[in-house]
């Protein structure tokens, strides 16, 4: 049984595997006393708190919690105190370094009591101050010392007369006890009103207010004789009781309930019930194990053997076990019971209605069982080799009239008498086999196939091709076929199409079972519920360890009015198939909080900016669960995030925040935290110096204007020529940048050609150039145009770049036969540039040919359109190699500003990626030209 359970160890972050007990905070984490010191657990981390930390000894063997989050340590030494956030608080002995050793201490509220067997302890002036009792050991009498308004403390004779005093040692009440108390046994004071004793046998509960006693003794409450380490707790308002063997909560009376005993391979000696019925045992030599409230409703059998096949015959369920043969479930004893035993490799077991008979199949034998006779099949003298292994058969079905069965290498065709092979047919990887819509179908490796015109073929769909590997085959209706795969989830057929079932994609799904329009699948993420809804599935619940699953990866299943049966490699679990999955999440907390590495906390929460500040925040959780995935949730920082940020990072920073009033909103699962904290702007920043500033510069404002109200006319009137001339002078400079630009382009062209030997292309390369220079120098001192000229311009252009790039690049002119090129004018050097950038970083970074297009299209008599497109890289991609802008393109959009500015034209210009997707993305420049 102990794989229930999950094991905490040294391998897991516990500094000793010698515990001693276990309790929980008022925060909701588990803590564990061993001899190596306190751990503090949260589902997660383990962190121990030692002597490193400020423990007075790292043999602490017990604690106890108090509302206000301290967990107070009880050890042997001369300091005792508490742990409140990871920090060690110890007081001393008055008397100094004299010993306390606490061993039967008391808590009443949120105070605490260290008792020996001399003395008991209380805190004052962060001392403790010890008070003598009578020693236990003393055969006569022992005195216990009570807080209580009615009784000051106890006497116990020897002749177990239990009496109560006043604080003026009046005794109040009598009570004749026998067998109350041992040496063996623990005490102490529970609260303000209730007082147990324990013995191995039994344990008594002590009511001060009313002096009354109820004693329970173990063999009639539990069964059970003796209990070693007896004791009592309260916890969460609750008495627990445990020992070494069990743990209970004790009802309004004092009695036994549910209680838990622990598997004796474990062999745990406390075990503690936490806020969320989960049960941890400790133990002194393998640490401790937690077992979660649904897992306490999960019954386990045949553990640790693999389980091989589920099968229902006669509306009983049987289990093909590995090396144990066949067993079947007794509905009674709601248990399994043998059926047939064989130490062998188990198949199937089938049930033929048509002939009255089931076959277990095993690897090396094959049981026929007709109307309730077994027989055994000898499986070697199917073949002719010695062949002692069955290949006869794995699932047996009816199919017109015979019985097929799969095997190892296909399907067998089988006579029933007497049995034997009457057709093989060969198939690797035969899976499963299925009789549906009288049709025999195969689920093997690679598709589903089936047995037609005694041939085996594929099964084709009509929407789509399906290869995939299938593993199970199952009827969800006389039209529906449910078809699972390994690792691609599960489809839904009617042999005519085929659709995959939402949820399940990339899924391992061992196996369904289909019941009443609902699917279970087995799978290797734990168990899939589906229902059908409106014809579809619909995912309605998702078994997972969470819910009492001994693993996630599932092999077989099957599922009864109640229970949900799963069959794993290491037995078989059963739970309640309706069962409800509690969330196992306690709390989240803000574990850390720094502004610029300060703390933020209650007593912290004001600070002063700085440059550069910085705001860190750890977040973490008390989540017990066994689920691994990450946590996430949401947060935002107010006033300067509106919106919800969710992550599963733990950890996140912001940086440079403003002076103000910040809240650091956190909600995961419906538990909100917030952190809260100003930032104290300096004496520059504060609204008071702002105002000042604002007043001042108003004042100022004031005063210069009106000195140059006066002159605001004349200095209009003055930038309005000057900026006219400078759109001038801007224009041509604009130019001069760009023609130095095109000549260093042409010229390395021909460098290219005369560096590569080739005199003939440089010579031709030359006299184009000198040709295209000397228009150019014709052309410079114009500001404008003829279109045409323009056109014969970037003819002559590209006629040089295509001498230079040998035949890579083709260009294309397409000029609009309404336009009137002879008189449309255009700005010199306008498009120039742009046709070099499509050249010289489209064109030349394209691995393969490129295609410049220049088309000139009319608009209007005023207005033309002139598209520059290219097939090459595109300019996005040239930027990301050179990190920076295409050059000329910032002296273009100067150059457009001042064209623009001189009033004489309207251009406007874009461009844009052709080919998004493509690698060639191609790049289209546009201009839309209009003479003012």
């Amino acid at each position: 049984m102990a794989q229930q359970f999950t094991n905490y160890s040294t391998k897991d972050g516990l500094p000793s595997n010698h515990v001693y007990t276990i309790v929980q905070d008022a925060k909701g984490f588990i803590w564990f006393l061993t001899d190596k010191g306190m751990v503090k657990y949260n589902g997660k981390t383990f962190k121990t708190i030692s002597t490193k930390n400020g423990l007075p000894i790292n043999d602490v063997w017990d604690a106890f919690t108090t509302s206000d989050g301290k967990v107070w340590y009880l050890s042997k030494a001369a300091k005792l105190g508490y742990v409140e956030r990871d920090t060690v608080i110890s007081f001393p002995n008055i008397n100094k370094g004299e010993i306390m050793n606490p061993i039967f201490s008391s808590q009443i509220g949120d105070s605490i009591y260290p008792t020996g067997p001399e003395k008991t302890f209380s805190l004052k002036n962060n001392q403790w101050v010890g008070e003598t009792t009578f020693p236990f050991y003393n055969l006569q009498e022992e005195r216990l010392k009570m807080r209580n308004r009615f009784v000051s403390n106890l006497s116990l004779k020897a002749d177990g007369v239990l009496s109560f005093y006043d604080k003026k040692e009046n005794k109040i009440a009598s009570v004749v006890t026998s067998g109350v108390y041992g040496k063996s046994g623990s005490r102490g004071q529970l609260n303000d009103s209730l007082f147990f004793m324990t013995t191995s046998n039994n344990y008594s509960i002590i009511n001060l207010n009313t002096q009354k006693v109820k004693k329970v003794n173990l063999l009639n409450a539990i069964g059970v004789q003796e209990v070693k380490y007896l004791r009592i707790n309260l916890v969460n308002d609750t008495l627990q009781v445990s020992g070494n063997g069990f743990v209970a909560k004790l009802d309004d009376n004092f009695n036994i309930i549910n209680p838990y005993f622990f598997p004796e391979n474990i062999q745990a000696h406390f075990g503690f019930i936490d806020k969320q019925n989960t049960i941890w045992l400790a133990t002194f030599n393998n640490g401790v194990y937690k077992l979660p409230a649904v897992k306490q409703q999960v019954k386990y059998e045949l553990l640790d053997n693999k389980i091989q096949s589920f099968n229902i015959i006669d509306g009983n369920l049987i289990v093909g076990v590995y090396e144990k043969g066949f067993y079947i479930y007794d509905k009674k004893e709601k248990s399994f019971q043998e059926f047939i035993k064989k130490k062998d490799y188990v198949f199937e077991a089938s049930h033929i209605e048509q002939i009255h008979a089931n076959f277990y199949s095993f690897e090396n034998a094959l049981i026929k069982d007709v109307n309730g006779v077994k027989t055994s099949v000898d499986v070697s003298k199917f073949y002719e080799l010695e062949m002692l292994t069955n290949e006869i058969g794995r699932k047996f079905v009816y199919f017109k009239g015979e019985i097929y069965a799969n095997f190892s290498f296909g399907i067998n065709r089988l006579n029933l008498k007497p049995l034997k092979i009457k057709k093989e047919f060969k198939q690797k990887g035969a899976n499963d086999i299925l009789n549906f819509k009288n049709r025999l179908l195969i689920a093997t490796t690679n598709g589903l196939k089936e047995i037609k015109n005694d041939s085996l073929q594929p099964v084709t769909f009509k929407n789509k091709t399906f290869n995939k590997s299938i593993l199970s085959l199952n009827k969800i209706d006389d039209s529906h076929l449910l078809i699972n795969t390994d690792g691609f989830g599960s489809f839904i057929s009617d042999l005519e199409t085929i659709k995959p079932l939402p949820k399940t994609d990339f899924l391992i799904v061992e196996e369904a079972f289909v019941n009443n329009n609902t699917l279970w699948l087995a799978t290797n993420s734990g168990v899939l519920k589906f229902i059908k809804k409106d014809n579809n599935f619909q995912l309605i619940k998702h078994f997972t360890l969470s819910d009492g699953l001994p693993t996630n990866h599932i092999y077989k299943i099957y599922v009864d009015d109640t229970n949900l049966f799963v069959g794993t490699n290491n037995g078989i679990a059963i739970l309640p198939k309706n069962s409800k999955n509690s969330s196992l999440l306690l709390d989240v907390y803000v574990e850390a909080a720094k502004y610029n590495n300060q703390d933020i906390s209650e007593d912290n929460s004001v600070f002063y900016y700085k440059k550069n500040n910085n705001l860190n925040v750890t977040v973490s959780n008390i989540d017990f669960s066994s689920n691994t995935k990450d946590f996430s949730f949401k947060y935002k920082l107010d006033p300067i995030q509106k919106k919800w940020t969710t992550t599963t990072t733990n950890s996140f920073n912001f940086n440079d925040l403003a002076p103000g009033e910040y809240v650091l909103y956190i909600d995961a699962n419906a538990i909100k935290k917030q952190v809260c904290f100003i930032i104290k702007p300096l004496w520059w920043q504060t609204y008071w110096f702002k105002a000042l500033v604002v007043f001042l510069g108003v004042v100022l404002v004031a005063l210069l204007s009106r000195f140059f109200v006066k002159r605001s006319q004349f200095n209009k009137n003055k930038k309005i020529f000057e900026d006219k001339r400078l759109s001038e002078l801007q224009l041509k400079a604009l130019r001069s940048q760009m023609n130095p630009h095109f000549v260093f382009n042409s010229l390395s062209a021909i460098q290219y050609y005369i560096g590569e030997n080739n005199f003939e292309a440089s010579e031709l390369y030359l006299v184009k150039f000198s040709k295209l220079i000397r228009q150019f120098f014709a052309l410079s001192k114009e500001n404008e145009i003829s279109l045409e000229t323009e056109v014969n311009l970037l003819k002559a252009y590209l006629e040089i770049e295509k001498l230079r790039f040998k035949e890579k690049l083709s260009f294309t002119i397409n000029v609009d036969a309404k336009l009137d090129v002879q008189n449309t004018k255009i700005p010199t050097m306008l498009l120039q540039p742009i046709v070099e950038n499509a050249v010289n970083h489209g064109i030349f970074n394209k691995v393969e040919n490129g295609l410049i297009t220049l088309n000139f299209i009319y608009l209007d008599a005023q207005t033309f359109k002139v598209e520059i497109i290219d097939d090459g890289v595109g300019f996005v991609n040239t930027k990301k190699r050179q990190n920076k802008d295409v050059k000329s393109s910032n002296v273009l959009k100067d150059r457009l500003h001042f064209l623009n500015y001189s009033e004489k034209w309207e251009i406007s210009y874009s461009e844009e990626e052709l080919h998004a997707n493509k690698l060639d993305k191609g790049n289209q420049s546009v201009f839309l030209i209009k003479k003012k």
